[in-house]
């Protein structure tokens, strides 16, 4: 396991919104982990974490739940091998206050499991 990344993870879930501190260390852990980068904006950006998760996790399964509600909808994001099964070996969960930050969570969890 990739602790740098698992903690990294724990840090985006606890906080409210990524300041440029936290959003750097995350953009550098990626570009570590995966060889690709993503622009500081487009964290903040579901449509962008998503497509970084489909660049890193093709054919994923992806499950959202959350409230829609600023500024805090309490999201939850699986990040799951395959939904037709219950026992993946390999799973992220990120919670965060909004869906991209959740996304981001779950993503560095998986990355920090699988590699």
């Amino acid at each position: 396991m990739n602790e740098t990344l698992a903690n990294l993870a724990h840090e985006v879930e606890a906080a409210l919104a990524l300041d440029d501190a936290l959003a750097e260390r995350v953009q550098e852990a990626l570009t570590d982990a995966i060889g690709a980068g993503i622009e500081r904006a487009a964290l903040d950006r579901t449509d962008d974490v998503l497509a970084l998760v489909s660049e890193c996790r093709t054919g994923w399964s992806v499950s959202m739940e959350g409230v829609a509600r600023q500024p805090n909808g309490h999201w939850t994001c699986a990040l799951r091998q395959s939904a037709s099964r219950d026992d993946d070996e390999y799973l992220g969960v990120g919670r965060g206050p909004t869906l991209p930050h959740a996304l981001l969570a779950a993503l560095l969890k998986a990355l920090a499991y699988t590699g």
